[in-house]
């Protein structure tokens, strides 16, 4: 049945690329589904159809835009109760039968001029028809070889039920008339009639419900995570990698960072700028000298080659090491040369690829010799005998028909923009692929993945809650931020809550504000400050970023305010620049952005780009955690471009920024003693603290790896004579506190007691330079701290250290772990016990002190914090010091309780927004 189904579709879709009449063909897709109606009627010409629909509720410019594009309109047909009833075996067979609120469906099919319209913009389409209509409206697109099915959302008015609420606008997508994509075929398979009248619907609303569920994407996402996770443990069980020196668990952080990587290579792909034809089993059958399922020379010699030398390398400085020792740590040559039938063809092959930069791909082995402390990570190396040894990843496991990743991945459609609320693909975008990855977080998480395991798949925080919750926090925080207006911030926030509502807001939004308001908020976001503390796979931080693009696109759509403010503070950081080679780097920097906006003049990429760069940061004490992180924030960028033909301009591709000083493994939770921040703060290493946030700043802007090293080995030599200051300090203060014993000793005229009080004195002085010793040993772990390190983190975390955030956070989001304190034998309450911690109870739960330190992480009296955790410190005994402290220490704004439903009955959550409110700091300085 299913086979005769998908053979009947396929049909349907190629008569509708063969040019056969537009509602010909429509119908005969639809009927392949089951779905046949008589009632129909003759559209008119495009005008003609505007003019009906303007008829009952005009259309506004805006709209009419909408339709420029129509080349022809046709109603397909109207299915009611009376057609599907007049069918053996369907409704009317059906015991009980229902008409329901919805009475029938209307189906309307639409000629496109040109072969390429952005979701958005179809989406935009259905809801303003919908919009006039009573009845569903489903609306079927013909573009070029394409074809686009969408449907919008209906539910009943909360206040009117004769009203519908129109939310958002679900498409099949881009779906190949001549060779559609199996993922495609399948659902709308479906989409059949008789099945879903055989799962029980009777009535139109029943109907509508059962599309919805067809086209639920979160059903499409559990199930991929549900084919990766299975994936996954058999990779885990079948690979072999040298250590990653990070603790237990380095083969399950192996395998995620592989499986970063190969995500963005297939988004890269979905954009058609990676070779399809890497992919699958007869290439590596022709590509390699001896292909064999269980060897490890696929992984080798094609995708080792892809990641490091390839992608990770500008197209004109690719080539083979020639294994001398000039070049056999050099991680940006191609290496498994002997192991390639034709090498030079294959080079030929990925000169279509382009430069990406970023980090993702760098290999993480060291350049010094294994005898001088060096680590083979990635193995990326033609020692294989010796270095390589450790390596064993057979290729079956990307290529195996029936359980290789490759073929799961060609099962799913992926597409390149993210959902959001208003209109949404039936196919994996990266927000759903983020979300996987939460999941496969908490498995590999030693303190959450047996709960993760049970759970399967619902361990991510919904993007309802996500985009609730940022709304909120960034509204509350821009008002702030904002100059002073005639009105009270009350209707200041409330207007900041449309602009920034994804559902409500329309693009009118920016006529609620006057241009110097418009001027003062685009100042203002580009003055926040975000922190996600427990970033996780990047959920919120990646929130915080839709959000204010959304923003940015509504108050400034021509860029050109957010362009001329940021060649401003260009111009800025180029007149303090430190040196001479810094002000000709700050000077190309406003060449730069030039140039960006130039070529992204009508793209998100800039507004994405400049707010990335000066205020969105995330910590998570997992290292691979943040590499999932950047991942998402690397396809946002990627997605935003067009590829070009020509390699000479890296076909069009900006090298993306390097995040590794955005996204920081650390411990959030532990902060630094007043001791040791009096050291690293003193004015005498703040001058070479500046140049090293300079040094980072440049990282975050190097666009190819010579320039990256450059700032690596910068910055080591800058963190050594940090290390020398800090020695000096501690001589400096030694002779100083001998100085001063000897100057008390000095009054005292009698010898005897002179000899008593300094032996007294050198007592103390001896236990002040042991407390003193051991602040500045803490001070030298903080000052020999490499962001660049991959896998390693910190075991502290200061934001003025790390990130240069001297003031606090205007924004604190995220879902911090819920994770008991006395689990394990109290592990995590002996860590955090002496913390400085108000909140802190051995009974208590980690997420408790995550709260306090949120808030202690807050710019004083102006800063916004917004949580989700469990709800048992609402109620519980161990609740206590920390609701106390809230009430009286900060200002609540908002306090939702969530039940069950967020993560599928894992826990009780509830949703707390505070305001700061003056408090002492939370666990150490912050």
């Amino acid at each position: 049945m299913a086979d005769s189904l998908n053979r009947d579709l396929t049909e349907a879709l190629s008569a509708l690329a063969r040019g056969a009449p537009l509602r010909d063909g429509a119908a005969e897709l639809l009927g392949a589904l089951g779905y046949r109606s008589r009632r129909t009627a003759d559209a008119g010409s495009v005008a003609e159809f505007l003019e009906r629909l303007d008829s009952d509720k005009p259309l506004t410019d805006r709209q009419r835009a909408l339709f420029e594009p129509w080349r022809t309109v046709e109603i397909v047909f109207q299915l009611t109760d009376a057609e599907i009833g007049g069918r053996p075996g369907l409704f009317d067979e059906i015991d009980g039968f229902d008409r329901g609120r919805i009475e029938s469906f209307l189906f309307l099919a639409a000629d496109l001029a040109g072969s390429v319209h952005t979701r958005t913009h179809l989406a935009e389409t259905v809801r303003a028809v919908n919009a006039r209509y009573a009845m569903p409206v489903v609306v079927l697109f013909r573009h070029g070889p394409s074809l686009t099915l969408a449907a919008v959302h209906r539910r009943t008015h909360r206040r009117d039920t004769e009203r519908d609420v129109l939310e958002k606008v679900t498409l099949v997508k881009d779906v190949h008339l001549r060779r559609p994509h199996r993922a495609h075929v399948d659902i709308l398979g479906d989409l059949a009639l008789l099945g879903m009248i055989q799962s029980g619907v009777r009535d139109f609303d029943g109907l509508h419900a059962a599309w919805e569920k067809v086209l639920d994407i979160e059903a499409l996402n559990r199930r991929f995570y549900r084919e990766l996770f299975d994936w996954f443990q058999r990779a885990t069980a079948a690979c072999r990698f040298p250590d990653d020196g990070a603790g237990d668990g380095s083969t399950e952080r192996h395998v995620i960072r592989l499986v970063t990587r190969l995500l963005f290579i297939w988004f890269l792909k979905e954009k058609k700028l990676v070779p399809d034809e890497l992919f699958g089993e007869s290439f590596a059958r022709q590509a390699l000298r001896k292909y064999a399922p269980d060897s490890t020379d696929y992984y080798r010699a094609v995708l080792q080659n892809l990641f490091f030398a390839t992608l990770n390398t500008e197209i004109d400085k690719r080539r083979f090491s020639t294994r001398s020792r000039t070049t056999h740590r050099d991680f940006t040559r191609y290496r498994y040369r002997d192991k390639l039938a034709d090498p030079a063809g294959y080079m030929a092959l990925l000169r279509s690829v382009p430069f990406v930069n970023g980090g993702l791909f760098d290999c993480l082995d060291d350049f010094a010799s294994a005898g001088a402390g060096g680590r083979r990570i990635d193995a990326f190396t033609d020692n294989v005998e010796t270095h390589g040894k450790d390596l064993d990843v057979p290729a079956r496991l990307f290529l195996d028909p029936g359980e290789g990743l490759f073929p799961l991945f060609r099962r799913y459609k992926f597409t390149v923009e993210e959902n959001t609320p208003l209109d949404r693909e039936v196919a994996l975008d990266p927000e759903l692929l983020g979300r996987a990855f939460e999941n496969l977080l908490a498995a590999y998480n030693p303190e959450t993945r047996e709960t993760a395991r049970k759970a399967t798949g619902s361990y991510y925080t919904p993007r309802r809650v996500v985009d609730y919750m940022v709304g909120g926090a960034l509204a509350t925080a821009l008002a702030q931020r904002a100059e002073p207006t005639d009105e009270d911030a009350d209707f200041l926030r409330e207007r900041l809550g449309y602009l920034l509502d994804w559902e409500d807001a329309c693009d009118d939004a920016a006529t609620l504000f006057r241009p110097d308001e418009t001027d003062s908020l685009i100042r203002a976001i580009a003055d926040l400050k975000v922190l996600d503390p427990a970033v996780g796979s990047g959920a919120f931080p990646m929130g915080v970023l839709q959000t204010l693009t959304l923003a940015l696109r509504r108050l400034d759509p021509d860029n050109a305010l957010w362009e001329k403010l940021q060649k401003k503070r260009a111009a800025e950081r180029a007149r303090a620049a430190f040196d001479t080679r810094d002000e000709a780097e700050r000077t190309g920097e406003l060449a730069e952005i030039s140039r960006i906006f130039e070529t992204y003049r009508d793209s998100d990429f800039g507004r994405k780009l400049y707010l990335i760069q000066n205020g969105i940061y995330g910590v998570d004490v997992q290292p691979i955690a943040c590499q999932i992180a950047k991942l998402r924030f690397f396809i946002s960028l990627v997605i935003e471009q067009n590829a070009g033909d020509d390699p000479a301009d890296n076909y069009g591709i900006r090298p993306l920024p390097n995040l590794e000083t955005r996204f920081v493994a650390a411990d959030t939770l532990i902060g630094l003693q007043a001791e040791t921040a009096s050291l690293l703060f003193d004015d005498a290493v703040a001058a070479k603290r500046k140049e090293v946030a300079a040094v980072r700043e440049r990282y975050f802007l190097a666009d190819n790896r010579p320039k990256k090293l450059e700032c690596v080995t910068e910055e080591q030599r800058l963190r050594s004579e940090l290390r020398n200051i800090l020695e000096n300090e501690r001589k400096t203060w030694a002779a100083a506190r001998e100085r001063d014993v000897e100057r008390k000793a000095e009054r005292v005229p009698n010898p005897d007691a002179r000899a008593r009080l300094l032996e007294i004195e050198r007592r103390g002085l001896a236990k002040r330079q042991r407390q003193y010793d051991y602040a500045l040993s803490d001070a030298r772990k903080v000052a020999e701290w490499d962001p660049y390190d991959q896998n390693a983190h910190a075991a502290w975390f200061d934001p003025e250290w790390i990130f240069g955030v001297a003031d606090g956070f205007d924004v604190v989001i995220g879902n911090p772990p819920y994770i008991q304190l006395q689990k394990d034998g109290g592990r995590l309450a002996a860590r955090y016990e002496n913390a400085g911690y108000e909140t802190f109870t051995r009974t208590g739960d980690i997420y408790q002190i995550f709260y306090e330190r949120g808030c202690g992480l807050l710019d004083p009296g102006a800063g916004t914090l917004a949580y989700i955790t469990s709800n048992s410190w609402l109620r519980a005994e161990y609740g206590k010091p920390l609701r106390r402290w809230l009430a009286e220490r900060h200002s609540p704004l908002c306090l939702i309780e969530m039940g069950k439903d967020v993560f599928d009955a894992i826990v009780d959550t509830s949703v707390l927004l505070v305001r700061e409110g003056g408090g002492a700091d939370a666990g150490g300085r912050s």
